[in-house]
């Protein structure tokens, strides 16, 4: 038991110093690429064929929100174009074609400006 505790608190520390030595940009960075992939894997959820999501313009908003546009194939195999998404979490992950306009628009403004 001694060991195991040892052996974490070794883990702990070492984990530690390795974030110590990153810059707030780097850390920052960091943040912002996880919290992009969560956003794309939240986004190919709701969409028809998830291996043909294409992302482009991807950000995080000022609520810390992923944004950016998604494209992806329909029914018939085709390409939809482009249009923009937020995701929040998994069930709070908007794409502009499942709202109305004015509502993706307010929300937008809200979690991406």
């Amino acid at each position: 038991m001694k060991k195991l505790s040892a052996l974490w608190l070794a883990v702990f520390v070492c984990a530690n110093l390795a974030a110590c030595g990153k810059s707030e940009a780097q850390r920052q960075q960091e943040s912002a690429a996880t919290l992009t992939s969560l956003g794309e894997k939240y986004v190919k959820e709701k969409v028809l064929e998830p291996s043909s999501a294409q992302f482009r313009n991807q950000f995080i908003g000022k609520k810390g929100a992923p944004c950016g546009e998604v494209n992806a194939k329909d029914a018939f195999g085709a390409y939809i174009g482009f249009q923009r998404y937020i995701s929040i979490a998994r069930d709070l992950t908007l794409l502009a074609q499942d709202v109305a306009p004015a509502e993706f628009e307010a929300s937008w403004a809200q979690l991406c400006r």
